[in-house]
């Protein structure tokens, strides 16, 4: 359930994903170079083009496992304006309205 929630949050706010995914490669989060590459082809052209193989190893081994959450307090889904401070800066898992 949530991956395929997880999914439809990048397809329809690509902008801001890969805004996200572009701070996590600077900041030198992404530790498999399978997933890495994928988001930089994410960051480069876009969610779109991701083949059912792609979606796999970004949503399991890479954004899943401790880069995406949902706030802790209302369950509600966080911006991913705000993911970077809700689980690197933080740490609480909160979205903006439970802060």
């Amino acid at each position: 359930m949530l991956r395929e929630k997880l999914k439809q949050k990048i397809i329809s706010d690509p902008i801001q994903c890969m805004a996200y995914l572009t701070e996590l490669v600077k900041s030198n989060r992404i530790y498999d170079g399978e997933v890495l590459a994928i988001i930089i082809d994410v960051i480069k052209n876009g969610p779109d083009q991701l083949t059912n193989m792609q979606w796999d190893v970004l949503l399991d081994k890479g954004l899943l496992p401790d880069l995406y959450v949902e706030c802790d307090s209302c369950e509600d889904t966080i911006p991913w304006s705000e993911m970077y401070r809700a689980i690197f800066r933080a740490r609480d898992h909160y979205c903006p309205f439970c802060i």
